[in-house]
């Protein structure tokens, strides 16, 4: 999962981390006295979310104690809030964190509940691209991905720029010559920091690189393609990507404080400059298990759904935990007693996790601080299977 991991940081942090001498910080001041954990079902704050006890929904609510006392004492290190909802109810809400972090000034954010997701704001860019599908101002994800802009001219251009396709370019299978994985993204010849540290509108900048192989072929994780994404679709719609996300997807879901970090033209940075309250982190992944639909509103269609999920790309040989990749989600199958049942994850650097189980409507959502820990998705990891799941009774 080590590249998984890696994959997640903008530019920002070359800047950031340089003042700052250091990647952590998730608020909350110095060492804490010994916690002992007592669940208490959480608090209906009038946010849409319908709450339960874990007892109500079935799950054994000792699994989800053990896990909360080991995230308090630091066995499970580096995490600022848990949330959990099954069967549509939410029936753990904890928050960890009591300050603000390394990320937090990218957006001038001051509330310690609002959390940067990195890249889990890939798949949010994804369903604002899906529900502009359904509006008809996106043909089909089969569209030719320049089409989508309207540049007058581009560097580097090959007959191959115009085969490429949205789907490709969500699936992060654009041809272009790129690689945000090999060098860190404290080194500024990374390609990712080399992009944003040397160019005002990094879409049109992405657009002009190289081809290196046909457009669909082979898999390159890159950030610079979902902001692309991003202004296409404030190209399409004609509405600023910020607004067309409130109208269309927060404000139904009963989110009214999402918040932005943005590029220097202005744009939300689709793909890792979205914050949320992880309850509303929580709700994304609600609407997805239930078929893009929150409250009895179709927010997507349940047709974007299921397609998101598909494993178009196989990824199998390569990551540590996910087999597939779909549209920006991360596509893996946990045990569930002796059966396998679906995974379909939003993954963020520093431990910024949704997990949505469609088949147990369970989803699982974790923010975190482990900018520098190698061990954080492993935990999450471990936590979700050994004792989330778990947790849920056997059919």
């Amino acid at each position: 999962m080590s590249r998984i991991l890696q994959n997640q940081l903008v530019v920002f942090a070359l800047l950031f981390l340089a003042a700052c001498g250091g990647g952590g910080g998730g608020g909350g001041g110095g060492a804490a006295a010994p916690v002992q954990y007592t669940y208490t079902p959480p608090v209906d704050n009038g946010d849409g979310w319908a709450v339960a006890s874990l007892a109500d929904e079935g799950m054994d609510e000792a699994l989800i104690t053990t896990m909360m006392q080991r995230v308090l004492n630091g066995t499970y290190p580096g995490i600022d809030a848990v949330a959990i909802a099954r069967n549509n109810r939410l029936v753990l809400h904890q928050q960890i964190r009591n300050g603000t972090g390394d990320f937090d000034p990218w957006a001038g954010n001051t509330d310690p509940e609002r959390h940067i997701l990195h890249s889990t704001s890939k798949s949010v860019t994804s369903a604002l691209i899906g529900i502009a599908i359904d509006q008809g101002h996106i043909a089909s994800t089969q569209v030719p991905f320049y089409d989508l802009f309207n540049y007058a001219v581009y560097d580097n251009w090959d007959p191959r720029k115009a085969t490429m396709t949205l789907e490709d370019a969500l699936t992060m299978r654009l041809g272009l010559e790129w690689d945000e994985w090999s060098l860190p993204y404290t080194n500024p010849e990374n390609d990712l920091v080399y992009l944003e540290n040397n160019n005002t509108d990094w879409s049109k900048a992405l657009l002009d690189l190289p081809m290196t192989s046909d457009p669909g072929t082979v898999f390159a994780y890159n950030t610079a393609a979902t902001i692309a994404i991003g202004q296409a679709l404030q190209n399409a719609t004609g509405i600023p990507m910020a607004d067309y996300a409130n109208q269309y997807l927060f404000y139904p879901m009963d989110i009214f404080d999402a918040l932005w970090a943005r590029s220097p033209t202005g744009l939300p940075i689709g793909g890792s400059g979205l914050y949320l309250k992880i309850r509303d982190q929580l709700k994304f992944g609600q609407l997805f298990v239930n078929g893009g639909s929150w409250n009895g509103t179709q927010v997507v269609s349940s047709a974007w759904v299921a397609d998101s999920m598909v494993r178009r790309v196989d990824i199998s040989s390569w990551a540590t935990y996910s087999e597939g990749y779909g549209f920006q989600w991360w596509l893996d199958d946990f045990l569930h007693g002796q059966q396998n049942v679906d995974a379909w994850i939003t993954a963020g650097y520093g431990g910024q996790y949704t997990f949505c189980i469609p088949d147990l409507n369970l989803v699982i959502a974790f923010t975190g601080h482990n900018y520098e820990n190698g061990v954080g998705v492993s935990n999450l990891y471990a936590m979700v299977e050994d004792l989330v799941i778990a947790s849920v009774s056997q059919p």
